[in-house]
């Protein structure tokens, strides 16, 4: 019999009927730590993925990507999703049983298969309370989605492109993915609407009587209940107030209303000309959401500190020409009174007495510094990119360092996750990536970035900013700095070892 040579990525464990997957680890060293936290698991190609039922064995590959395999006696399989995504509606099972039990409202659930013969058809919750929930995950499910009320369905990623009905009478549409986690993938809800996609963690989210809420879905509630008496005006809303500024921090942050903090950052950054504006309402965001930030909120804030950098770097801005020459050399127009000056770049028509505009053309050396401030501005928006793709997979990468007991450093980091995300990082850009791993976690639970600061000591000054940023301080000695890391370490290994 013909070896089979098909690089099988997911499983169950325990048995064929078993509903527990995994993902196999593609890297050979990655597989070796795998084992080690599996040593008397066994693999199948499960009927829950559309598999023989059949035994696999995990291969590893150094010069080509670990994957399961059927042992060489097996018969002839006819799986045909095979890849890490094909046990997806297994963790969606999984990940929203427990998000509705956490809400207090058990559930049950069951996999649909769908009239193409996909096992992973659908996945039906019903809850104990409310009304229950649909997982829309096959193509044949299509022409379903503008028959069937948002709230109380979720559609996969890929069956987003066909819900304008459903966009023009609801507003939104309410999406499921799985994103990669460790050797497991974690389920995100996401919510469409007109102006794109916005994706949520599933702790964000609540399954009320309305139905599925996020907190884009609730944005879109509040707009389409807003009543407008017709033929009145409706009063204009007075700019938000300036909070005290005290040692350059914002007062009494507790005392803001949320809601009103994340409106007036988002109009300063719309804004982006005062730069004092912008800083304060940055403050008062990071203060408010210093608990606990939605993905929204998140994506605002990290928009408005970048916007703020470019700002006082004076990125892309330069001085009119009038305003330089103005710098330079104030003139008297021949028309003027004595000891009366002109403002630079006008004089006084003889004709009409009004003042006129000159037009000054711009020179070779103002065109230049246009397109350097371009290419300077294209180079920045380059490098938040870089650090936004890089937030999810060096949290990840830590949270599995801290399972397995050990730390890491940039070096590795790259090698485990690609060098891609963390190529070039400056340690301004490092300390901004660390914030954003460590934005959420709860503030009696050490910082996941401990991990790499421990094991990387050029990791440690970008370390420091990140901390400061999140309110806490460190030794300035680095014997004590290292004592408080140990400490720190050990707990996020006992922390972790039993997520």
């Amino acid at each position: 019999m013909d070896r089979d040579k098909r690089r099988v990525q997911t499983a169950v464990i325990g048995s064929p009927e078993s509903e527990l997957p995994v993902v196999l680890p593609l890297d050979a060293v990655e597989l070796d730590a795998f084992r080690r936290q599996h040593p008397d698991d066994t693999y199948w190609c499960g009927v829950w993925l559309g598999g023989c039922g059949q035994r696999l064995t995990d291969r590893r590959c150094t010069e080509s990507v670990c994957h399961f395999a059927h042992l060489p006696h097996a018969d002839n399989c006819r799986r045909s999703a095979l890849g890490a995504s094909s046990a997806d509606h297994l963790y969606i099972k999984q990940d929203l049983l427990r998000w509705l039990a956490d809400q207090d409202n058990h559930a049950t659930a069951e996999i649909e298969a769908a009239a193409d013969g996909n096992v992973a058809g659908a996945v039906r919750f019903t809850p104990q309370q409310g009304a229950g929930l649909r997982v829309l995950l096959s193509a044949d499910h299509g022409a379903q989605i503008a028959e069937r009320d948002p709230s109380h369905t979720l559609l996969a990623e890929d069956l987003a492109t066909s819900v304008e009905a459903v966009l023009a009478r609801h507003g939104y549409v309410n999406l499921v993915r799985c994103v990669p986690d460790g050797t497991r993938r974690r389920t995100q809800i996401g919510t469409k609407t007109r102006l794109g996609e916005t994706w949520h963690e599933l702790n964000e989210c609540a399954l009320t009587p309305e139905g599925t809420s996020t907190p884009s879905v609730e944005e879109v509630r509040r707009q389409r209940t807003q009543r407008h008496l017709l033929g009145q005006r409706s009063p204009a809303t007075p700019p938000p107030t300036t909070p005290a500024v005290i040692g350059g921090a914002v007062s009494d942050p507790q005392s803001y209303d949320r809601t009103e903090v994340i409106q007036a950052l988002e109009d300063a950054l719309a804004d982006e000309r005062n730069v004092t504006k912008l800083h304060l309402c940055l403050e008062r965001a990071e203060a408010a959401t210093r608990s606990g930030a939605t993905l929204r909120e998140n994506e605002l804030i990290r928009a408005a500190g970048d916007a703020l950098l470019r700002m006082e770097r004076s990125v892309g801005v330069r001085p009119s020409p009038v305003s330089q020459r103005s710098a330079k050399k104030t003139w008297t127009p021949r028309s003027a009174s004595p000891g009366r000056t002109a403002a630079p770049g006008r004089f006084t028509s003889s004709l009409t007495g009004s003042p006129v505009t000159r037009r000054v053309k711009p020179t070779a050396a103002d065109q230049e510094a246009k397109e350097v401030g371009a290419r300077a501005a294209i180079l920045e928006q380059e490098r938040a990119a870089k650090i936004r793709d890089g937030v999810a997979a060096v949290r990840g990468a830590l949270r599995k360092k801290a399972r397995e007991g050990a730390t890491t450093s940039w070096a590795k980091l790259r090698d485990q996750i690609g060098p891609g995300p963390l190529a070039g990082l400056k340690t301004q850009d490092q300390a901004n990536l660390l914030f954003e791993v460590d934005r959420n976690t709860p503030s009696d639970e050490p910082l996941l970035s401990t991990l790499i600061a421990l094991g990387d000591p050029t990791a440690v000054p970008a370390f420091r900013r990140a901390a400061s940023r999140l309110g806490l301080e460190l030794p300035e000695d680095p014997r004590d700095l290292r004592d408080v890391l140990e400490a720190d370490a050990q707990a996020l290994h006992d922390l972790w070892r039993r997520r």
